[in-house]
């Protein structure tokens, strides 16, 4: 037998013995069909449902510092955004991040007006929110981890210079 009849002998025997060893090895026996009593109560589950994040865009995008791991954005959303919504928002968008600096609106005047620093009825309405969170351990806001509520007028005009730690 030449070298290369005796290759295709050894790779056609591997063939065979691996083939008889899956055909032959033990199959798992098949599962019992389980019974189940109709008559049975069945206690609900409680599983929190995950919060969806409400619909936004984002007007502007930046690093913090030129830190690489930051995020700097702005931000629009609905005016009828609710407080937990924009709580969930924050969170979520901020992530693990250690440096982050987020500021809402819920208009495209407000934010223009915030561009031209000038304060207008559509920025008082439209500003929200501000969120700073800087635990890097050096910079401006070092150790701060908080939203501070901003709208004048508007739903959310009880919550004014309030903070919210996390």
């Amino acid at each position: 037998m030449s070298g290369t009849q005796w290759f295709f002998a050894v790779l056609l025997g591997f063939g065979l013995l691996s083939f008889w060893f899956t055909s032959l090895r033990e199959q798992p026996p098949p599962l019992a069909p389980t019974q189940t009593d109709i008559s049975e109560t069945v206690e609900p589950q409680e599983k929190e449902i995950p919060l969806q994040v409400i619909e936004h865009s984002v007007l502007r995008d930046w690093k913090p510092n030129r830190d690489y791991r930051g995020l700097g954005l702005e931000i629009l959303v609905s005016d009828e955004a609710t407080e937990e919504e924009l709580i969930e928002l924050i969170q979520t968008l901020a992530g693990r991040r250690e440096h982050v600096n987020i500021r809402v609106y819920s208009s495209n005047e407000a934010y223009r007006q915030e561009q031209r620093q000038s304060y207008g009825d559509a920025y008082k309405r439209g500003y929200l929110l501000f969120y700073i969170k800087n635990l890097t351990g050096r910079g401006p806001f070092d150790g701060l981890n908080e939203i501070r509520w901003m709208q004048e007028t508007g739903h959310l005009s009880h919550k004014r210079g309030e903070k919210m730690r996390f």
